[in-house]
């Protein structure tokens, strides 16, 4: 990711050199002390000169995209044809186990216990209408009614209909299919605004495979395999936002913007002739074991989910990067966990060495033992 330059104000001044500025152009023979008429004469001009410079320094910021925000910086993306990701819903994968003749309507309403910003229940809806000719299970996707990150729970959570639908026996949620984002944030519309200025069109070299596949909201990182199967073919392997290899519906959503069908027909962005194949990166779960002392005050779960948490950043920072998960990494984030003292046997996939990541792989965080 570049590395976002930080705005250094240029006009802005501290009221009491203005001040001393104003009173400095007074003649010697006026009092100029505070208390003195002329001092408080001019009190009101230092603080409204400082919001004058204040604004000037905000115009001068906002005239260029490395340090523009919020709309200003929308405004700068709009000249090179990009435009911020919006915050996208969170897409998962039900079974439910009904008697003959249950309906499910497209649409319908399922509740979660986590509340939204508001302080009201989570609520997904479903996405095709359902029926059950027999008695048994059918598995089908349902969509988070808020926007975000949020709604991106555990698998397995409990989904509960509203109302109820009689004949219904269990709800398994099985996992996400599309994970839901948040709206893109200042700094990674930046890092694609920084990677297509330095990276121009070219009509089909690597670094437009990767900034189109990126414009698909949900991709994460992606890999680029020009003439994998012989000349004209490009793989393009991805991994979504949350660091996890791609779902089916996210590949095809790729698959369809880029080359749909794969027949290099010219109909998506990539160029006529060069067929395109999508795929997810492949899975390699990483597992860590531990046995870990504790400072004196330490709630465990919650030094276990820190760690967890840690582990999870630090393996999206590999996705792609041929780096292996590093055995001395981990352990410098075990031990700099608030409420670690002390650890030993640490193992990291039963071993207590580096864990080499394939390039087709990503690796993603598996059971954690501490």
């Amino acid at each position: 990711m570049a590395t976002r330059p930080t705005f250094i104000p240029k006009f802005e001044e501290a009221e009491s050199i203005i001040r001393s500025r104003i009173t400095g152009r007074l003649g010697e023979e006026w009092r100029k002390e505070p208390g003195d008429f002329m001092y408080d004469a001019v009190a009101t001009d230092p603080p409204e000169i400082k919001q004058l410079e204040a604004s000037q320094d905000f115009i001068l910021q906002n005239a260029f995209a490395q340090y523009a925000e919020g709309d200003y910086l929308d405004a700068k993306l709009a000249e090179v044809g990009l435009s911020r990701k919006q915050a996208t819903p969170n897409k998962r994968s039900l079974t439910i186990t009904a008697e003959t003749g249950v309906i499910i309507p497209k649409g319908y309403t399922l509740s979660q216990v986590i509340l939204d910003s508001n302080g009201n229940p989570l609520q997904y809806t479903t996405d095709p209408f359902t029926s059950f000719i027999a008695t048994g299970a059918l598995t089908l996707t349902v969509t988070c009614t808020t926007a975000g990150r949020i709604g991106n729970i555990p698998t397995g959570s409990p989904l509960m209909l509203q109302p109820t639908i009689p004949g219904i026996q269990s709800i398994v949620d099985t996992g996400t299919v599309i994970p839901g984002t948040d709206q893109e944030s200042d700094a990674d519309v930046w890092d694609r605004y920084s990677f297509k200025v330095n990276n121009p069109d070219t009509g089909g070299n690597k670094y437009d495979y990767t900034r189109w596949a990126q414009e698909v909201t949900g991709v994460g990182k992606v890999m680029i395999l020009p003439i994998w199967n012989g000349g004209g073919t490009v793989k393009i392997l991805v991994a979504d936002t949350e660091g996890q290899p791609a779902s089916s519906l996210l590949i095809a959503e790729v698959q369809e913007y880029i080359d749909p069908n794969s027949e290099g027909l010219g109909e998506g962005k990539a160029p006529c002739g060069a067929a395109v194949t999508v795929m997810a990166a492949t899975n390699k779960l990483i597992d860590i074991t531990a046995t870990v002392t504790y400072d004196s005050t330490a709630d465990p779960n919650i030094v276990k989910g820190n760690f967890q948490a840690a582990l999870v950043a630090y393996l999206k920072e590999l996705i792609f990067s041929e780096s292996p998960v590093a055995y001395v990494k981990v352990g410098a984030l075990l031990i700099n966990t608030q409420g670690v003292a002390n650890y030993t046997n640490l193992l990291v996939n039963t071993a207590a060495t580096d864990v080499v990541i394939g390039a087709d792989e990503v690796a993603t965080l598996g059971t954690v033992t501490i």
